[in-house]
């Protein structure tokens, strides 16, 4: 990245120009000027227009004040303060603050942190001559400028290709250019804007931070009066009647998920609270949404934690209730709903077993579903333009994007500053967002028993499925975004190395090392990856057809070929896979999730919609090929007819591991061990914690802990002028 921006600074043809797309603002090199989101221009002085230039072609690398010196300053000697108060000035320039975009790494150096997308710029030529076309200027110039000719057909393939990639979508940004501006300032998370039909209120979702205690709020526009509207432990996701009297959202209080509503009565007075169904058993933060005339209301159902979620809706006169959607898998289910302004079709989104997301689309009346577009992100919601023919979303690079139904295509509307969530419709290119990431994750290590933790990693990256390597000296390798996308990163005793490249947004996760060190197994976007550690630039790739979906991959104890659950004929099925051929060989049907406790030459699966997990035996010592051809039969007479844990549902195998003979578990933000073969209950041992993909090597956890980032909701509105 860095030298390809060098070559083209010191070769860049006169008709072509580069220029970055960073934050809420365009930045061109040559000219040292900067666009800003409400259309004004800055022109950068020199020094700070080559400060942000070494910011931009070392994007999410650590630049150290000695770096900064010997690229900005040359040889001249200035103290640390100079180049502190050059940062403070570049900052006030950008309009950025101080932990902004460009933060202050623990007096270690600076680090850019938000997204770099190149531009190019065509300009046109102030000679008066007749034009000339393409084939033309490259005669012309085929002595004096063949690296010209060369590098504009490469960059314009490249952008062909590029929009081409991209799931259909249409990358021209419309025209104008879009302003954000903050509406609510309480610390904490805040997400889900629900403004009411007047203009009046703002209803919203609010947490306070490394909290899931939701509740729902609304504030006062003209005053920033807020108050809380119930009582209940969890409530989230409001929603305002056509005719703005009623709110309606979902509480979850004695262990059931409500559906409620209050009344408006009076200048932010509300009625009391009233329940009108139930939502399921568990907490949710799916949409609620009643229709034009206040008759049915539309929710997410969960009947158990071993059930997807259903979409139902609910007559507000007759209270009769009827079930619109049935999910068949143990997966999220269908989680998001979006009624359009005509009252006749429900946009809905679904999330399988795989991680793999879906938009359908339901007529109302026939009750037919049509398939929109998939996704490999979690889109927390969409919602409707006016006119009811297309709807918006916030994708995984943070942009807007309109959904056209009758085209079925994608077109980006404007780049938010950060990745944010939850989107509503106010008016044509006018809309509320939840602006922010939703979670942050650190990396930690605790000691078995005394569970005394240690901080690993901490930034403003998301670090995430931490596993170790050897503990003297430390290793591990974890995925983060720390370079723009996400990647797996090695740390090796005070060091870190990125291992992967990959070019466009990925879902990396489930890491698992081999039992000798030599490899790594992982998902990206449900698909089966290797990794060769031995070399000393590790090797990676896709192993499998790549429209075999997996799960739950980990190394057969042989350390020769994987084990996993893949997805036959929509059955998650449990197979061996040999990296070298991409050889897959069906094991045992109804198989979600395996993990293997090699120090015992012991396996343990668990299985769709049932609780607990489940020894397996006869995988100790089979290789790839041994078995006989009826392998499901034959294996399904090995499985433990009684599971240990059977009051638990853990769902794949990410959330539990068997390590000599203890099970380890998370269970309601709560983390457990028991011993398998022993009378006693499991014990808790850490409360409280959203802990995520953990590992044990050598007595020590390793594990990722999610917790909710601040957030706000931004008014993100057109201004009427064009881009500059």
């Amino acid at each position: 990245m860095r030298g390809y921006s060098l070559l083209l600074a010191k070769s860049e043809p006169r008709n072509l120009r580069m220029k970055y797309q960073l934050a809420n603002l365009t930045f061109c090199p040559a000219t040292k000027t900067v666009v800003k989101a409400d259309g004004s221009v800055e022109k950068l002085r020199p020094q700070l227009a080559n400060i942000l230039t070494l910011f931009i072609e070392n994007k999410g690398q650590l630049i150290s004040s000695e770096l900064l010196h010997s690229s900005v300053w040359k040889k001249r000697t200035v103290e640390d303060k100079t180049v502190q108060a050059a940062l403070t000035k570049l900052r006030a320039s950008l309009g950025w603050q101080a932990d902004e975009n460009l933060i202050n790494e623990r007096s270690e150096g600076y680090r850019l942190v938000c997204e770099v997308t190149e531009l190019i710029e065509s300009i046109e030529e102030k000679i008066d001559k007749p034009a000339e076309t393409l084939a033309e200027k490259i005669t012309t110039n085929t002595i004096v400028k063949p690296l010209y000719a060369a590098l504009y057909v490469s960059l314009t393939l490249t952008l062909i290709i590029m929009l081409y990639v991209h799931f259909s979508t249409d990358h021209s940004v419309n025209g104008k250019t879009f302003t954000t501006k903050p509406i609510t300032y309480i610390k904490g998370q805040e997400l889900n804007p629900s403004l009411s039909p007047d203009g009046k209120y703002l209803a919203f979702t609010h947490a306070k931070s490394k909290t899931l205690q939701y509740q729902v709020k609304v504030k006062l526009l003209s005053s920033n009066q807020f108050l809380s509207v119930d009582e209940a432990e969890f409530s989230s996701t409001p929603s305002w009647s056509r005719n703005g009297s009623t709110l309606y959202y979902q509480a979850f209080t004695q262990e059931e998920c409500w559906v409620k509503k209050v009344e408006l009565i009076g200048e932010m007075t509300f009625a009391k609270p009233e329940i009108i169904t139930s939502c399921g058993k568990e907490k949710s933060e799916s949409p609620v949404v009643v229709d034009n005339d206040n008759e049915w209301l539309y929710f997410s159902y969960k009947t158990a934690l071993n059930k997807p979620m259903q979409i139902k809706r609910i007559n507000l006169n007759t209270e009769k209730v009827q079930q619109l959607t049935s999910p068949t898998e143990d997966a999220y289910g269908d989680y998001s709903l979006s009624l359009s302004p005509d009252g006749k079709t429900l946009a809905i989104l679904t999330f399988d077993s795989a991680a793999l997301g879906r938009a359908y689309l339901m007529n109302l009346q026939t009750k037919e579903q049509v398939l929109a577009f998939s996704y490999s992100h979690l889109l927390y919601n969409v919602s409707w333009a006016k006119d009811g023919e297309s709807f918006f979303y916030i994708d995984q690079d943070a942009y807007i994007v309109q959904f056209n139904l009758a085209k079925k295509s994608h077109r980006q509307i404007t780049k938010l500053s950060q990745p944010s969530q939850t989107i509503q419709v106010i008016k044509d290119h006018h809309f509320l967002v939840g602006f922010g990431e939703f979670y942050i994750s650190d990396l930690y290590k605790a000691t078995l028993g005394s569970y005394k933790t240690v901080q690993l990693q901490e930034s403003y990256f998301n670090d995430h499925s931490i596993t170790p390597i050897s503990t003297s000296p430390e290793q591990y390798v974890f995925v983060s975004n720390r370079s723009g996308l996400q990647q797996i990163w090695l740390y090796n005793n005070g060091s870190l190395k990125q291992l992967t490249h990959y070019q466009k947004s990925l879902s990396i996760k489930e890491l698992n090392l081999s039992g000798n060190a030599s490899a790594l197994v992982y998902l990206t976007d449900a698909r089966l990856n290797v990794m060769d550690l031995k070399p000393k630039q590790p090797r990676y790739q896709q192993v499998a057809s790549s429209d075999a979906l997996f799960r739950s991959p980990i190394w057969h104890c042989n350390n020769h070929t994987i084990l996993a659950s893949t997805k036959i004929k929509d059955v998650w099925s449990l197979a061996e896979i040999k990296p070298s051929t991409g050889t897959v060989n069906i094991l045992l049907q109804g198989v979600t999730g395996i993990k293997a406790d090699c120090n015992n030459d012991k396996y343990y699966v668990t299985q769709e919609e049932k609780f607990g997990i489940y020894l397996l035996s006869n995988l100790a010592n089979h290789l790839l090929g041994d078995l006989p051809e009826k392998l499901p039969e034959s294996l399904s007479e090995n499985i433990q007819a009684i599971p240990y844990l059977a009051d638990y549902y853990l769902g794949s195998g990410r959330q539990w591991l068997v390590d000599n003979d203890v099970a380890y578990f998370v269970h309601q933000r709560a983390f457990y061990s028991t011993i398998l073969n022993g009378s006693t209950e499991p014990v808790k041992h850490m409360s409280n914690i959203n802990l995520k993909e953990f590992k044990i090597l050598d007595a020590k956890l390793y594990f990722s802990e999610k917790v909710l980032n601040d957030s706000y909701i931004a008014q993100i509105s057109d201004n009427g002028s064009k881009k500059q």
